[in-house]
């Protein structure tokens, strides 16, 4: 669906439910959304016994998540 408005600026705070994907690696994901014209807008981070996690943009600059599975996650 086309945006109904312009695109969100850097300070625009996030009001909405962000998309997370479970991926098998978060490193290597986040190395293919670089690729392929995302950006990082939060680096790989740690939620004790559930995994790892960061956040990203698209190209049309909407926010993802992405969630590795990892009971041994510090």
């Amino acid at each position: 669906m086309r945006r109904q408005v312009g695109e969100p600026g850097a300070a625009t705070p996030i009001s909405t439910y962000i998309c997370t994907i479970d991926v098998p690696n978060v490193d290597e994901y986040l190395k293919k959304i670089k690729q392929q014209g995302g950006k990082v807008t939060m680096e790989k981070s740690h939620i004790p016994g559930i995994g790892w996690f960061a956040y990203c943009l698209d190209t049309e600059k909407n926010i993802f998540g992405i969630m590795q599975s990892d009971t041994n996650a510090r």
